[in-house]
């Protein structure tokens, strides 16, 4: 044994001698292996496409890339998708990873890179969270949350799909109010306005209220009657008042929104999306202190202006006790629309508007929004 090892020994340097290469440095002198593109923590959005550019180096003579994913039941990882990179020094694959292997909110993943005989094998090992999995626990049939100052959605489930929007509507409705500047006014009520179905203020046409009135009414008690008394008292009449809120939202860039009334009782043509109203609200929210004040506050007590008669409207508001960071917001209801609410919330010094569009029941529509609040507590700080 010890003379065929020495026989061995005594070839090697020979062949060393006369070559000028090394065995011993060729059996062992592969290159390592290089992966970058992608970082040990990724967190991504359940509802997005999650790919990432991975360079590989070296990449000569080809390498085998194996995506995989591991299975906290069998205890290993299984391959979820194979790549094959260029013949040269150096190769970028675009991997992906599939949304529907993105079910569990911390998944451990790596990217598996085979050896070759120019190249050592290597693994890239990679915690990733998802952090838009709720959908299944929203019942409402769409929400939406949108970040103000990141102008950017952090949660969507449905959230551009067109559907009616009930009185959620007539926060556009105080937008273009508030942006005429006609607050101080005083609008006389018509018939039409006074017989809007599901007034609440029992106004009798002649009778004069302040603008300001009509929109605590309008935006506490959501307030047909007030509703209509704004459009026809901003615009002259329910049309032309419904094609500034067209424009309005043409200028802000909505894309599935349409209004046709002040109000929002289902009509023909009047709809809009959970996404759009979250603009709409984060919109007025942000650029208006005196709409703040007012879906911030409980009740409010006013006085017609000839005849003096008393009112007192109280917010429809269920979360006002819920969280100080709940700023406030605006219910709606409707046979056709069920029960919908687009509210704001300040997180780490920034605003979230939230809106669940189409829940069954009125407490259906409350446990959403509060899962979603809970939402951009535990991921709101999340960069996107």
């Amino acid at each position: 044994m010890k003379k065929t090892v020495s026989k061995v020994m005594i070839f090697v340097v020979m062949f060393s001698f006369f070559t000028g290469q090394n065995l011993f440095a060729m059996e062992i002198s592969k290159d390592k292996t290089a992966v970058s593109g992608v970082g040990a923590k990724i967190t991504a959005t359940y509802q997005k496409p999650l790919s990432k550019d991975v360079t590989i180096t070296p990449s000569t003579g080809g390498r085998t890339v194996r995506l995989q994913m591991y299975s906290s039941k069998t205890k290993k990882y299984r391959t979820i998708k194979v790549y094959k990179t260029k013949d040269t020094n150096s190769s970028t694959v675009k991997i992906t990873f599939p949304k529907e292997n993105r079910r569990r909110r911390t998944g451990k993943w790596r990217i598996v890179v085979d050896g070759n005989k120019h190249a050592e094998k290597t693994v890239k090992n990679i915690t990733l969270t998802t952090i838009n999995i709720v959908n299944k626990k929203i019942k409402s049939a769409s929400a939406c949350i949108w970040c103000v100052e990141d102008k950017a959605v952090v949660y969507a489930k449905n959230s551009r799909t067109r559907r009616k929007q009930a009185s959620t509507t007539k926060i556009m409705t105080a937008t273009i109010l508030l942006e005429k500047g006609m607050l101080n006014d005083s609008t006389k009520i018509t018939k039409s306005a006074a017989n809007t179905p599901y007034g609440i203020l029992s106004m009798k046409p002649g009778d004069v209220y302040t603008n300001k009135s009509l929109l605590y009414a309008l935006m506490l008690a959501s307030s047909n009657d007030a509703a209509t008394a704004i459009a026809q008292g901003v615009s002259g009449s329910v049309p032309k008042f419904a094609k500034e809120m067209n424009a309005k939202a043409k200028q802000l860039g909505l894309k599935d929104t349409q209004f046709v009334t002040p109000h929002g009782l289902d009509t023909k043509g009047h709809y809009s999306s959970a996404y759009d109203m979250s603009l709409i609200m984060g919109n007025i929210y942000s650029t208006n202190g005196t709409f703040r004040n007012v879906i911030n506050t409980r009740k409010y007590s006013f006085k017609s202006v000839k005849k003096k008669e008393s009112r007192t409207v109280y917010t429809t508001d269920m979360l006002k006790d819920y969280s100080i960071k709940h700023k406030g917001g605006k219910t709606g209801y409707t046979s056709g629309a069920g029960s919908c609410f687009s509210g704001v919330y300040e997180h780490r010094g920034k605003t979230y508007v939230v809106t669940v569009l189409g829940a069954k029941s009125s407490n259906l529509r409350w446990d959403d929004m509060k899962k979603l609040y809970q939402y951009i507590d535990k991921y709101g700080n999340t960069k996107y």
